[in-house]
């Protein structure tokens, strides 16, 4: 039997106030379905609140950190879940039909092969993940 996840500290912090108009308790069940892993690209996030700030090294947020996402952009309809920081934004710039089709090609893949790679061999170089996302 698989052991339920546990939400880090760092998580339930996180958490613990209501983002996008969903409460801390949704929040902790998305974290715990999700097992910490962004939705779309399945790396681990970043929970820290530190790395939300948008000021740290003038750099912006993480691009690894957490960002509760509407599935379909501006409607709730469709339900939220948690995603990358910086693949969120990416996201947001398209209509949510296009990013539907845009998720079954291969170039869609590649990319969040390539953004799993970078994360798991150096979350912490910033630049190099936002590079990923640069043509």
């Amino acid at each position: 039997m698989e052991k339920d996840y546990e939400l880090t500290p760092a998580q339930a912090d996180w958490a613990s106030k209501r983002r996008h108009g969903l409460s801390p308790s949704k929040l902790k069940e998305l974290i715990k379905k999700q097992k910490g892993r962004c939705a779309l690209s399945g790396t681990e996030m970043i929970f820290e609140k530190e790395y939300g700030n948008p000021n740290i090294n003038t750099s912006g947020c993480h691009p690894l950190y957490a960002a509760v996402d509407h599935i379909s952009p501006s409607n709730g309809s469709y339900g939220h879940q948690i995603v990358c920081y910086d693949l969120n934004d990416l996201k947001g710039q398209l209509p949510y039909k296009i990013f539907k089709e845009l998720q079954l090609t291969g170039a869609w893949e590649q990319l969040m092969n390539e953004w799993r790679s970078f994360a798991e061999k150096d979350r912490m170089n910033i630049e190099a993940l936002k590079r990923v996302l640069r043509d």
